[in-house]
């Protein structure tokens, strides 16, 4: 477990003697403040708290104390749930660690504010150690100091330095890009999520890659984000209004797909008859629509299990962070369903 006595890691720590000066109060109000005991004005609970959340303040002594006693308990730091792409992660890491001698904590990190939340809610339980798999880190000098202080490992989650299990996203893209064009697709469009990372990049790079190696130009109208992580609604209405839409449409996770769905069933597009539709995920849900989902399977349950499994066996090793190495690949899979058909004559 890393140790946080550095001199360079202290020198990154406001205090509370800081926040005091910087508010022009005494340092047992700041105390006050930060642990909501006694009273403290409204007026300068404010002045104290907006100093707190622009400074991103940790309390040292919560990250010294950390290196030294720990708790058993393990934050899972994830996104939005109600996306089966986390649940399933989620599912496989409980299932490990609620066998094991430690618990979990979840953290549900869709948010800054929320990120900020739980960073310091792990110091004050002094985790153990922390699984990050929240695709998006809103503040990573913030996550850089809890790092100081415990074991941690990502799932597909950029975060420098730790240990990381991946999946074959440029591959998996590909070889799905690849089914399409066998089918006859030339003017295949490409639906990326918001935001950015590694895992998105991989996916659209194995899409370019596709198109490149067979010949297809790369057409800038086919290439669309979508603005809300819930739904690729807008992208592909866009898509069917173009003077030469797509004959096809590949969206880099299901939960986007569910939008596109939405938008040629209400638009009166058959799938797949008039427009092959794939995605990337394989969440349950695919299996829920009509018709089933063509998509590009990870074993997301295993992803979440695995690591669980080297967390926890980094933890008891009593060890310093191991430094990180290539990530841990899990392979995918192409599921070939009902959503995808040469393309028709007529769009």
């Amino acid at each position: 477990m890393r140790s946080s006595n550095s001199k360079e890691s202290k020198k990154n720590y406001l205090t509370i003697e800081d926040i005091a000066s910087m508010a022009g109060v005494a340092k047992s109000t700041v105390s006050r403040v930060l642990n909501n005991s006694g009273f403290v004005s409204e007026k300068t609970q404010k002045k104290v708290m907006e100093i707190v959340e622009a400074h991103h303040y940790v309390p040292n002594g919560m990250a010294r104390d950390l290196g030294r006693t720990t708790t058993k308990s393990i934050g899972i730091f994830i996104g939005d749930i109600s996306n089966q792409y986390f649940s399933e992660i989620l599912a496989g890491a409980e299932a490990v660690i609620n066998r094991s001698a430690f618990f979990p904590f979840i953290c549900l990190v869709s948010s800054e504010r929320r990120e900020e939340f739980y960073v310091r809610e792990m110091l004050k339980r002094r985790a153990s150690g922390i699984l990050f798999a929240s695709a998006t880190i809103h503040n990573p000098s913030l996550i850089s100091q809890l790092l100081h202080s415990t074991c941690a490992i990502s799932i597909q989650t950029d975060i420098p330095d730790i240990q990381r299990i991946d999946c074959e996203n440029f591959s998996g893209t590909y070889r799905i890009i690849q089914h399409l064009i066998s089918l006859g697709h030339r003017r295949i469009a490409f639906i990326n999520s918001y935001g950015q990372g590694s895992v998105l990049e991989q996916r659209l790079q194995g899409y370019r890659q596709a198109l490149s190696d067979h010949g297809i130009p790369i057409c800038a109208d086919y290439l669309k984000t979508s603005t809300r992580a819930s739904s690729g609604y807008q992208a592909v209405n866009e898509l069917l209004d173009l003077p030469n839409p797509p004959t096809a449409i590949h969206c880099c996770n299901d939960h986007i797909a569910a939008g596109a769905y939405q938008a040629l069933h209400n638009r009166n597009i058959r799938i797949p008859e008039q427009i092959s539709l794939t995605g990337f995920d394989a969440i349950p849900n695919t299996l829920l629509m009509e018709p089933q989902l063509t998509t590009v399977s990870q074993p997301l349950h295993q992803m979440g299990a695995a690591a669980a499994e080297m967390l926890i066996a980094q933890i008891n090793s009593g060890e310093e962070q191991p430094a990180a190495s290539s990530p841990l690949l899990f392979p995918t899979e192409i599921l070939l369903r009902g959503s995808t058909a040469p393309p028709c004559a007529n769009l």
